[in-house]
């Protein structure tokens, strides 16, 4: 039980790690690569608590997040870097930016937050579910900071991984958690959005979203 536990610690670990990746990382592919492998471990640790707790909707919620995170949103994104030929994230809003600043951000919120969520938390692990929240803001973080369209995709997967990391520590036995997983599975966000970002794209010539300055009055 406690080697159960310890794993998914560790995975959990990996996962924070991967996203902070996700999160710097300037080159488009590999930041998709990336963020592909941080989905991994997402699913990994549905597993391992699906086994270790019984709980067979953590595997339904696996599998559908296997396939539609790991496999098809990538491919999607890859699919519209390689259409549009950008593979180089544009700076920040920020003018002078940190990358510790904005990851200290997210790990102060979390460490802030992760104790009243504990508190109502079906299953009391400490580490996971701050990695939770801390993925839940580097998503929101990279939504407010990244010029980039694909990047801005790319936070929004972080944002939607972080939370249903959240929920499947905190209401795994509610029948709503598995609907809420597969309803807002980032596959359909992401059709749109890439949809959107080649539009975007073929209009303005770039995925610099700062550029769209007739959207703004």
């Amino acid at each position: 039980m406690n080697m159960n536990i310890d794993m998914i610690t560790t995975t959990s670990i990996i996962m924070a790690v991967l996203s902070f990746l996700v999160f710097e990382t300037r080159n488009l592919k590999r930041a998709t690569l990336l963020y592909a492998l941080q989905t991994f471990a997402l699913v990994a640790i549905f597993l391992i608590l699906g086994m270790k707790y019984q709980i067979s909707t953590l595997f339904i919620w696996s599998a559908t997040a296997f396939v539609t995170k790991v496999v098809l949103v990538p491919w999607i994104i890859l699919n519209l870097i390689k259409k549009t030929g950008i593979t180089y994230e544009e700076a920040p809003f920020i003018g002078v930016y940190n990358p510790f600043l904005s990851i200290g951000m997210a790990l102060t919120v979390a460490l802030i937050l992760y104790p009243v969520f504990l508190k109502f938390s079906l299953i009391k692990l400490h580490i996971p579910l701050a990695v939770s929240i801390l993925v839940f803001m580097m998503g929101i973080l990279g939504m407010v900071f990244r010029k980039s369209a694909i990047k801005q995709i790319l936070s929004y997967c972080l944002f939607e991984n972080g939370a249903h990391l959240t929920l499947a520590l905190t209401a795994y036995n509610a029948p709503e958690t598995v609907e809420i997983g597969i309803l807002t599975d980032a596959i359909f966000a992401v059709v749109i959005m890439a949809a959107l970002g080649f539009r975007f794209f073929r209009y303005f010539g770039s995925f610099d979203t700062s550029q769209a300055k007739e959207l703004k009055g």
